[in-house]
């Protein structure tokens, strides 16, 4: 059975220098959102009001994304209690494997601040294209689409919304989160024949802490931001909101996380020239309910 502090973890995620919603990406994201609709507005107060709006707020899809997020981390809690698969057992398990593979391997003899660089920036692009290719996956094939359409079904979109993932598409991303990091922490540890650490801010990969306290929380509002050439770089909350559009035209496009870069490869790119009427779901389905979205995916036809 779980620890206490593990069965808390969820009510302390506004604590959690590795989750989204830690309170410093949200105090950023405010910030910005609040800049970008003063600029709009041309009114603090009117900005601020435009940025807590009450229809958003109290959608019915709120509860939802709320519900989902906590069934999915008891989900994880509790499986990941009885599972002995880690990041720490994967890369143990690869330095085995890469060694009986080269024997003779010797150390690079890279400095570990350098290691520490090469590693933190390695591990941050395997991840974020993980990332993507599993997003691409699941819109890709019919069967992981009926999981992933959950997400897409949100009517609004808030912060929480990153959580509204049905428990299968969220337990797929966890142990891919650990296969990857594991992996590619195995192959450092092998090649440097050292211990490893990344780069960190707050105990984060400080790439990741970059990333998420320049607005990652807008990418799931009702704040357009569109980072202009710079979409060619990174998903901006704008194209992040261009995806959950209702327009099937837009459900295969956008799948990247951090890099826009993955989508141009795979023909999936799409910047918004100007901001563009978008409203929020999935046209001919709806999921109104917690029971709904977890039951209603396995149902349905193909």
């Amino acid at each position: 059975m779980p620890s206490l502090d593990k069965l808390l973890e969820p009510f302390f995620i506004f604590s959690q220098s590795d989750k989204r919603l830690f309170y410093i990406y949200l105090i950023t994201s405010f910030l910005l959102g609040v800049m970008v609709l003063y600029f709009k507005e041309k009114n603090l107060k009117k900005g601020l009001i435009s940025f807590f709006n009450p229809k958003v707020i109290k959608n019915p899809s709120n509860k939802v994304d709320i519900s989902l997020f906590f069934f999915n981390a008891f989900l994880k809690i509790f499986l990941f209690s009885f599972v002995t698969l880690s990041a720490a057992g994967v890369s143990k398990f690869s330095v085995g494997v890469l060694y009986n593979i080269f024997p003779d391997h010797s150390s690079a003899g890279w400095s570990y601040g350098k290691l520490m660089f090469v590693y933190s920036v390695v591990s941050f692009l395997f991840l974020d294209f993980s990332r993507f290719f599993q997003h691409y996956l699941f819109h890709k094939i019919p069967f992981l689409w009926r999981f992933h359409m959950v997400h897409h079904t949100a009517k609004v979109l808030t912060p929480m919304t990153l959580f509204r993932t049905h428990p299968l598409e969220s337990l797929v991303a966890a142990f891919r989160r650990i296969l990857v990091t594991g992996s590619v922490a195995g192959f450092f540890s092998f090649y440097n024949q050292s211990m490893i650490g990344v780069y960190a801010i707050m105990g984060v990969n400080a790439f990741d802490f970059i990333f998420n306290i320049f607005g990652s929380n807008l990418r799931h509002s009702h704040i357009w931001l569109s980072f202009g050439p710079l979409n060619y770089l990174f998903i901006s909350p704008a194209q992040h909101q261009v995806h959950h559009s209702r327009d099937k035209k837009y459900y295969d496009t956008n799948f990247g996380i951090v890099f826009s870069f993955w989508d141009q490869l795979f023909g999936t790119f799409y910047s918004p020239k100007k901001k563009e009427f978008i409203s929020f779901g999935v046209r001919g389905v709806e999921h109104r309910s917690f029971k709904e979205a977890v039951v209603k995916p396995f149902l349905r036809e193909l």
